[in-house]
Protein backbone atom coordinates (compact mmCIF):
# COMPACT_ATOMS: atom_id res chain seq x y z
CA UNK A 1 0.00 0.00 0.00
CA UNK A 2 2.68 2.51 1.02
CA UNK A 3 4.68 1.91 -2.17
CA UNK A 4 1.70 3.02 -4.19
CA UNK A 5 1.46 6.28 -2.23
CA UNK A 6 5.06 7.37 -2.71
CA UNK A 7 5.90 9.83 -5.48
CA UNK A 8 7.37 8.28 -8.61
CA UNK A 9 10.53 10.37 -8.18
CA UNK A 10 11.00 9.10 -4.62
CA UNK A 11 10.48 5.42 -5.43
CA UNK A 12 13.49 5.37 -7.75
CA UNK A 13 15.85 7.34 -5.49
CA UNK A 14 18.62 5.65 -3.53
CA UNK A 15 19.57 6.61 0.00
CA UNK A 16 22.85 8.43 0.62
CA UNK A 17 25.59 5.79 1.08
CA UNK A 18 26.47 4.63 4.59
CA UNK A 19 29.42 6.52 6.03
CA UNK A 20 29.33 5.59 9.72
CA UNK A 21 31.78 2.70 9.47
CA UNK A 22 34.00 1.97 12.48
CA UNK A 23 37.56 3.19 11.99
CA UNK A 24 40.51 4.67 13.86
CA UNK A 25 41.48 7.11 11.10
CA UNK A 26 38.63 8.79 9.22
CA UNK A 27 39.67 10.08 5.81
CA UNK A 28 36.47 9.67 3.78
CA UNK A 29 34.38 12.82 4.32
CA UNK A 30 36.69 15.80 3.64
CA UNK A 31 36.38 17.00 7.23
CA UNK A 32 38.87 19.27 8.98
CA UNK A 33 40.66 16.81 11.27
CA UNK A 34 42.49 19.65 13.07
CA UNK A 35 39.20 20.92 14.50
CA UNK A 36 38.33 24.38 15.78
CA UNK A 37 41.08 26.77 16.91
CA UNK A 38 41.51 26.84 20.69
CA UNK A 39 40.46 30.50 20.97
CA UNK A 40 37.17 29.74 19.20
CA UNK A 41 36.50 26.84 21.59
CA UNK A 42 37.21 29.04 24.60
CA UNK A 43 34.88 31.75 23.30
CA UNK A 44 32.09 29.23 22.74
CA UNK A 45 32.52 27.79 26.26
CA UNK A 46 31.80 31.24 27.66
CA UNK A 47 28.93 31.78 25.23
CA UNK A 48 27.12 28.60 26.16
CA UNK A 49 26.65 29.53 29.82
CA UNK A 50 24.09 32.24 29.12
CA UNK A 51 22.98 31.20 25.67
CA UNK A 52 19.22 31.64 24.96
CA UNK A 53 18.56 28.08 23.84
CA UNK A 54 14.85 28.62 24.48
CA UNK A 55 14.59 31.25 21.73
CA UNK A 56 14.08 30.57 18.05
CA UNK A 57 17.05 31.59 15.90
CA UNK A 58 17.16 34.71 13.76
CA UNK A 59 15.60 33.31 10.59
CA UNK A 60 17.53 35.74 8.38
CA UNK A 61 20.84 35.31 10.24
CA UNK A 62 21.51 39.06 10.16
CA UNK A 63 24.52 39.03 12.52
CA UNK A 64 26.16 36.13 10.69
CA UNK A 65 25.47 37.68 7.29
CA UNK A 66 27.16 40.86 8.52
CA UNK A 67 30.32 38.87 9.29
CA UNK A 68 30.06 37.05 5.96
CA UNK A 69 29.82 40.39 4.17
CA UNK A 70 33.13 41.38 5.77
CA UNK A 71 34.63 38.03 4.78
CA UNK A 72 33.39 37.82 1.19
CA UNK A 73 32.85 41.42 0.13
CA UNK A 74 29.31 40.49 -0.97
CA UNK A 75 26.57 42.74 0.49
CA UNK A 76 24.57 41.03 3.23
CA UNK A 77 21.38 41.56 1.24
CA UNK A 78 22.77 39.20 -1.41
CA UNK A 79 23.57 36.38 1.02
CA UNK A 80 21.42 33.52 2.32
CA UNK A 81 22.51 31.14 5.06
CA UNK A 82 21.54 27.50 5.04
CA UNK A 83 21.67 24.28 7.01
CA UNK A 84 24.81 23.30 5.15
CA UNK A 85 25.17 24.04 1.45
CA UNK A 86 23.05 20.94 0.71
CA UNK A 87 19.94 22.81 1.83
CA UNK A 88 20.86 25.73 -0.42
CA UNK A 89 21.28 23.41 -3.41
CA UNK A 90 17.74 22.23 -2.75
CA UNK A 91 16.42 25.80 -2.59
CA UNK A 92 17.90 26.58 -6.00
CA UNK A 93 16.37 23.44 -7.51
CA UNK A 94 13.01 23.99 -5.76
CA UNK A 95 12.82 27.56 -7.02
CA UNK A 96 13.78 26.99 -10.63
CA UNK A 97 13.42 23.36 -11.75
CA UNK A 98 10.04 22.00 -12.84
CA UNK A 99 9.40 18.40 -13.95
CA UNK A 100 11.10 17.82 -17.28
CA UNK A 101 13.47 20.80 -17.06
CA UNK A 102 17.06 20.10 -18.11
CA UNK A 103 19.96 20.52 -15.68
CA UNK A 104 23.56 20.19 -16.90
CA UNK A 105 26.06 18.55 -14.55
CA UNK A 106 29.67 17.85 -15.58
CA UNK A 107 30.79 14.51 -14.20
CA UNK A 108 32.19 13.24 -11.96
CA UNK A 109 30.40 15.52 -9.51
CA UNK A 110 29.00 15.89 -5.99
CA UNK A 111 26.08 13.45 -5.79
CA UNK A 112 23.61 15.86 -4.16
CA UNK A 113 23.19 17.91 -7.34
CA UNK A 114 21.60 14.97 -9.12
CA UNK A 115 19.73 13.89 -5.99
CA UNK A 116 17.74 17.12 -5.71
CA UNK A 117 17.18 17.42 -9.46
CA UNK A 118 15.84 13.86 -9.59
CA UNK A 119 13.62 14.59 -6.60
CA UNK A 120 12.15 17.61 -8.40
CA UNK A 121 11.46 15.59 -11.54
CA UNK A 122 14.11 17.44 -13.53
CA UNK A 123 16.25 15.78 -16.21
CA UNK A 124 19.99 15.58 -15.59
CA UNK A 125 22.17 15.99 -18.67
CA UNK A 126 25.66 14.76 -17.85
CA UNK A 127 28.76 16.11 -19.56
CA UNK A 128 31.69 13.72 -19.41
CA UNK A 129 35.18 14.87 -18.49
CA UNK A 130 38.25 15.57 -20.56
CA UNK A 131 41.35 13.43 -20.16
CA UNK A 132 42.48 13.44 -16.54
CA UNK A 133 38.89 13.83 -15.32
CA UNK A 134 38.99 17.60 -15.99
CA UNK A 135 35.76 19.52 -16.57
CA UNK A 136 35.20 20.21 -20.28
CA UNK A 137 33.94 23.78 -19.93
CA UNK A 138 33.38 24.32 -23.66
CA UNK A 139 31.26 21.19 -23.86
CA UNK A 140 29.33 22.23 -20.75
CA UNK A 141 28.49 25.59 -22.32
CA UNK A 142 27.47 24.03 -25.66
CA UNK A 143 25.31 21.44 -23.90
CA UNK A 144 23.60 24.04 -21.72
CA UNK A 145 22.71 26.09 -24.80
CA UNK A 146 21.58 23.07 -26.86
CA UNK A 147 19.39 21.70 -24.06
CA UNK A 148 18.09 25.13 -23.01
CA UNK A 149 19.15 24.13 -19.49
CA UNK A 150 17.50 25.78 -16.50
CA UNK A 151 20.56 25.13 -14.34
CA UNK A 152 24.23 24.28 -14.70
CA UNK A 153 26.24 23.04 -11.73
CA UNK A 154 29.99 23.65 -11.52
CA UNK A 155 32.16 22.80 -8.53
CA UNK A 156 35.58 24.40 -8.04
CA UNK A 157 37.64 22.88 -6.55
CA UNK A 158 35.65 19.97 -7.87
CA UNK A 159 34.47 17.21 -5.57
CA UNK A 160 35.64 14.45 -5.98
CA UNK A 161 38.55 15.25 -8.32
CA UNK A 162 40.04 18.33 -6.62
CA UNK A 163 40.30 20.24 -9.92
CA UNK A 164 40.27 24.03 -9.75
CA UNK A 165 38.36 25.29 -12.79
CA UNK A 166 39.82 28.41 -14.39
CA UNK A 167 37.85 31.60 -13.69
CA UNK A 168 37.74 32.43 -17.40
CA UNK A 169 36.17 29.04 -18.13
CA UNK A 170 33.54 29.57 -15.43
CA UNK A 171 32.74 33.02 -16.80
CA UNK A 172 32.44 31.60 -20.32
CA UNK A 173 29.88 29.05 -19.11
CA UNK A 174 27.95 31.77 -17.26
CA UNK A 175 27.87 34.02 -20.33
CA UNK A 176 26.80 31.27 -22.76
CA UNK A 177 24.25 29.49 -20.56
CA UNK A 178 20.55 30.32 -21.03
CA UNK A 179 19.79 29.58 -17.38
CA UNK A 180 21.34 29.84 -13.93
CA UNK A 181 24.91 28.69 -13.24
CA UNK A 182 25.60 27.43 -9.73
CA UNK A 183 29.28 27.49 -8.76
CA UNK A 184 29.94 25.40 -5.67
CA UNK A 185 32.99 26.75 -3.83
CA UNK A 186 32.79 24.51 -0.77
CA UNK A 187 36.59 24.10 -0.87
CA UNK A 188 37.42 27.70 -1.80
CA UNK A 189 39.68 28.40 1.19
CA UNK A 190 42.07 25.63 0.20
CA UNK A 191 42.86 27.22 -3.17
CA UNK A 192 41.89 30.88 -2.76
CA UNK A 193 40.31 31.20 -6.22
CA UNK A 194 36.72 32.42 -6.45
CA UNK A 195 34.07 34.07 -8.61
CA UNK A 196 31.96 35.27 -5.68
CA UNK A 197 32.85 38.88 -6.55
CA UNK A 198 30.94 38.45 -9.85
CA UNK A 199 27.47 37.78 -8.40
CA UNK A 200 26.30 41.35 -9.00
CA UNK A 201 27.85 41.37 -12.49
CA UNK A 202 26.12 38.19 -13.66
CA UNK A 203 22.39 38.02 -12.82
CA UNK A 204 22.37 34.26 -13.54
CA UNK A 205 25.22 33.37 -11.14
CA UNK A 206 24.86 31.63 -7.78
CA UNK A 207 27.89 30.87 -5.60
CA UNK A 208 27.70 28.30 -2.81
CA UNK A 209 30.07 28.19 0.15
CA UNK A 210 30.25 26.29 3.44
CA UNK A 211 31.84 26.58 6.87
CA UNK A 212 31.99 22.79 7.16
CA UNK A 213 35.43 22.41 5.62
CA UNK A 214 38.16 24.97 6.35
CA UNK A 215 36.18 26.44 9.27
CA UNK A 216 35.75 22.99 10.89
CA UNK A 217 32.00 23.36 11.54
CA UNK A 218 30.77 20.25 9.72
CA UNK A 219 28.85 19.13 12.82
CA UNK A 220 26.91 22.40 13.03
CA UNK A 221 25.87 22.62 9.35
CA UNK A 222 26.38 26.21 8.24
CA UNK A 223 26.44 27.05 4.55
CA UNK A 224 25.82 30.25 2.65
CA UNK A 225 24.88 31.37 -0.81
CA UNK A 226 25.59 34.54 -2.77
CA UNK A 227 23.40 35.73 -5.65
CA UNK A 228 22.03 38.86 -7.27
CA UNK A 229 18.76 40.41 -6.14
CA UNK A 230 16.49 38.63 -8.64
CA UNK A 231 17.66 35.11 -7.80
CA UNK A 232 17.86 35.84 -4.07
CA UNK A 233 14.26 37.06 -4.01
CA UNK A 234 13.00 33.82 -5.55
CA UNK A 235 15.10 31.70 -3.20
CA UNK A 236 13.57 33.43 -0.20
CA UNK A 237 10.15 32.27 -1.40
CA UNK A 238 11.14 28.62 -0.91
CA UNK A 239 13.38 29.09 2.15
CA UNK A 240 12.03 27.60 5.38
CA UNK A 241 12.14 29.77 8.52
CA UNK A 242 14.59 29.14 11.36
CA UNK A 243 16.63 26.84 9.13
CA UNK A 244 20.01 27.42 10.84
CA UNK A 245 20.16 27.00 14.61
CA UNK A 246 21.15 29.86 16.89
CA UNK A 247 24.24 28.15 18.26
CA UNK A 248 25.39 27.20 14.77
CA UNK A 249 25.10 30.83 13.74
CA UNK A 250 27.03 31.96 16.82
CA UNK A 251 29.81 29.42 16.25
CA UNK A 252 30.14 30.62 12.66
CA UNK A 253 30.40 34.21 13.89
CA UNK A 254 33.14 33.26 16.36
CA UNK A 255 35.10 31.52 13.61
CA UNK A 256 34.84 34.57 11.36
CA UNK A 257 35.92 36.81 14.24
CA UNK A 258 39.07 34.67 14.51
CA UNK A 259 39.95 34.60 10.82
CA UNK A 260 43.64 35.06 11.56
CA UNK A 261 43.68 31.67 13.30
CA UNK A 262 42.00 30.06 10.28
CA UNK A 263 44.42 31.78 7.88
CA UNK A 264 47.41 30.60 9.91
CA UNK A 265 46.02 27.07 9.95
CA UNK A 266 45.50 27.18 6.17
CA UNK A 267 49.19 27.98 5.72
CA UNK A 268 50.05 24.94 7.81
CA UNK A 269 47.51 22.80 5.99
CA UNK A 270 48.86 23.63 2.52
CA UNK A 271 52.35 22.64 3.62
CA UNK A 272 51.06 19.35 5.01
CA UNK A 273 49.03 18.71 1.85
CA UNK A 274 52.01 19.35 -0.43
CA UNK A 275 54.18 16.95 1.56
CA UNK A 276 51.44 14.31 1.57
CA UNK A 277 51.03 14.56 -2.20
CA UNK A 278 54.77 14.22 -2.77
CA UNK A 279 54.82 11.11 -0.58
CA UNK A 280 51.87 9.65 -2.49
CA UNK A 281 53.56 10.23 -5.83
CA UNK A 282 56.42 8.02 -4.69
CA UNK A 283 54.07 5.08 -4.07
CA UNK A 284 54.30 2.60 -6.93
CA UNK A 285 50.98 1.67 -8.52
CA UNK A 286 49.20 4.90 -7.55
CA UNK A 287 48.25 7.86 -9.77
CA UNK A 288 47.68 11.14 -7.91
CA UNK A 289 45.37 13.78 -9.38
CA UNK A 290 46.17 17.48 -8.89
CA UNK A 291 44.07 19.04 -6.13
CA UNK A 292 43.17 22.45 -4.80
CA UNK A 293 40.98 21.04 -2.04
CA UNK A 294 41.52 19.28 1.30
CA UNK A 295 41.44 15.84 -0.27
CA UNK A 296 43.36 13.89 -2.88
CA UNK A 297 41.93 11.60 -5.55
CA UNK A 298 44.00 8.49 -6.23
CA UNK A 299 43.73 5.95 -9.01
CA UNK A 300 44.90 2.40 -8.49
CA UNK A 301 43.94 -0.94 -9.99
CA UNK A 302 41.74 -3.07 -7.73
CA UNK A 303 40.70 0.02 -5.79
CA UNK A 304 37.90 -1.83 -3.99
CA UNK A 305 40.33 -4.41 -2.65
CA UNK A 306 42.65 -1.63 -1.55
CA UNK A 307 39.70 0.08 0.20
CA UNK A 308 38.85 -3.15 2.02
CA UNK A 309 42.47 -3.68 3.06
CA UNK A 310 42.69 -0.17 4.46
CA UNK A 311 39.42 -0.59 6.36
CA UNK A 312 40.73 -3.79 7.96
CA UNK A 313 43.55 -1.60 9.29
CA UNK A 314 41.03 0.90 10.64
CA UNK A 315 41.54 3.48 7.89
CA UNK A 316 38.38 4.69 6.14
CA UNK A 317 38.63 6.42 2.75
CA UNK A 318 36.02 7.09 0.06
CA UNK A 319 35.42 4.48 -2.63
CA UNK A 320 33.22 4.73 -5.72
CA UNK A 321 31.00 2.50 -7.82
CA UNK A 322 31.23 1.70 -11.49
CA UNK A 323 32.11 4.45 -13.94
CA UNK A 324 35.09 6.76 -14.42
CA UNK A 325 35.93 6.62 -10.70
CA UNK A 326 35.74 2.84 -10.35
CA UNK A 327 39.52 2.60 -9.87
CA UNK A 328 39.71 5.67 -7.65
CA UNK A 329 39.82 6.43 -3.95
CA UNK A 330 39.34 9.86 -2.37
CA UNK A 331 41.48 10.58 0.69
CA UNK A 332 41.08 13.48 3.10
CA UNK A 333 44.33 15.26 3.96
CA UNK A 334 44.78 14.91 7.72
CA UNK A 335 47.44 15.92 10.26
CA UNK A 336 50.87 14.35 9.57
CA UNK A 337 50.47 11.43 12.01
CA UNK A 338 47.30 10.19 10.29
CA UNK A 339 48.77 10.79 6.84
CA UNK A 340 51.83 8.74 7.75
CA UNK A 341 49.64 5.89 9.04
CA UNK A 342 47.65 5.97 5.80
CA UNK A 343 50.78 5.82 3.66
CA UNK A 344 52.13 2.89 5.64
CA UNK A 345 48.78 1.09 5.41
CA UNK A 346 48.47 1.81 1.69
CA UNK A 347 51.90 0.36 0.93
CA UNK A 348 51.11 -2.76 2.96
CA UNK A 349 47.76 -3.26 1.19
CA UNK A 350 49.24 -2.70 -2.26
CA UNK A 351 51.89 -5.28 -1.46
CA UNK A 352 49.17 -7.79 -0.52
CA UNK A 353 46.95 -7.02 -3.50
CA UNK A 354 49.67 -7.37 -6.12
CA UNK A 355 51.46 -10.46 -4.75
Amino acid sequence: MIDGLARDEVRVLKSYPETALPCRIKMDANENEWGLPQQVKEALIKDVLDFPFHRYPDSDGAALKGKLEEYTGVPAKNLIIGNGSDELIRYVVDAFVSPGDKVVIPTPAFSMYRFFVDLAGGVVVEVGPEQGLRVDAQKVARTAKRENAKLVFLCSPNNPTGEVIRAEDIEMVIEKSPGIVVVDEAYYEFCGRTVIDRVNSYPNLVVLRTLSKAAALAGLRVGYLAAGDAIKNYLYRVKVPYNVGSFSQLAAIRVLENRRAMDEWLDTFRSVRDEFIEDLRRVEGVTVFPTGANFVLLRTDRAHRVWEGLLKRGILVRKFGKGPLEKCLRVTVCPPRQNKAFLEGLKEVLGEVYT
